[in-house]
């Protein structure tokens, strides 16, 4: 072994001149904010024709009925469930064509830190399904973010955020999946923004995950609600969990069993 480092060492030094540094390395930098490739069509188009889908989907959405059930689970170690309060009401429409709602069924809660009133239920029966309907050229502005697979769909993928926050008016700001086929939005994640402290009674909900359902093979309707935070009792942190379904969407009013005959 010394033989070979004192033979390395003569070559070494028998080298002319000084020795020359080794190449410097290619370095290649990444952008903070890469470009995204254009989808196929602008995005001012997609933007245009999946706003106009949603005043669309939000008048035909409001001639149909559905069962919403409420679920709010307190979640425990590794997530599982360790309370929980469900409530289950029928959405139908009478024959004057308005919405009415029935509750079918409370459960017994097991919530330990969570407590619901009448009020919190009210304030999820007001939280807007179409954020996007009417105006929101007006309302918002939009980024597109690229594409993105969902299932088996290819969605594009916006940035939406509101121009400005008016009093009491409920804003989305967010993101928006789009489908690439019927230019529909078929999954959003964000908050409302209100510009003013909105008291809702003891809900702690603020970001929700939304999923669309196709019905009828032409409406994409929202029937899958999720909301995750925690609340914090005597400086523990408690995982809590809130999902809406709305499952049985039918058109018009619903088949109500016949009275009896006198």
């Amino acid at each position: 072994m010394f033989l070979a480092l004192a033979g390395a060492s003569a070559a070494w030094a028998q080298q002319p001149g000084p020795i020359q540094p080794p190449a410097p390395p290619t370095i290649k930098r990444i952008p903070l904010h890469p470009e995204v490739p254009p989808p196929p069509l602008a995005p001012e188009q997609i933007i245009q024709r999946f706003t106009a889908n949603e005043t669309k989907y939000k008048a035909e959405f409001a001639k149909f009925g559905y069962v919403q059930t409420i679920e709010v689970e307190e979640r425990g170690s590794g997530g599982a469930p360790n309370g929980l309060y469900t409530v289950k009401a029928e959405v139908y429409l009478k024959p004057d064509g308005e919405r009415y709602e029935r509750i079918l069924s409370r459960s017994t809660s097991t919530l330990q830190f969570l407590h619901l009133s009448s009020q919190d239920l009210e304030v999820l029966a007001e939280m807007p399904l179409f954020p996007l309907a009417g105006n929101a050229a007006d309302d918002y502005k939009f980024d597109y973010r690229g594409t993105e697979k969902l299932d088996e769909l290819t969605t594009y993928v916006f940035r939406v955020e509101p121009k400005s926050i008016e009093s009491g008016k409920p804003l989305f700001s967010g993101l928006v999946w789009v489908d690439n086929e019927d230019l529909a939005i078929v999954k959003s994640y964000g908050q409302f923004l209100t510009g003013v402290a909105k008291d809702t009674g003891s809900l702690p909900f603020s970001f929700f995950e939304t999923y669309r359902e196709n019905t009828e093979g032409k409406y994409w309707f929202p029937t899958y609600i999720r909301s995750d935070d925690e609340v914090t009792k005597s400086d523990v942190q408690i995982p809590i969990r809130l999902v809406i379904r709305s499952t049985d969407l039918h058109l018009g009013q619903p088949v109500l069993p016949k009275p009896p005959s006198q």
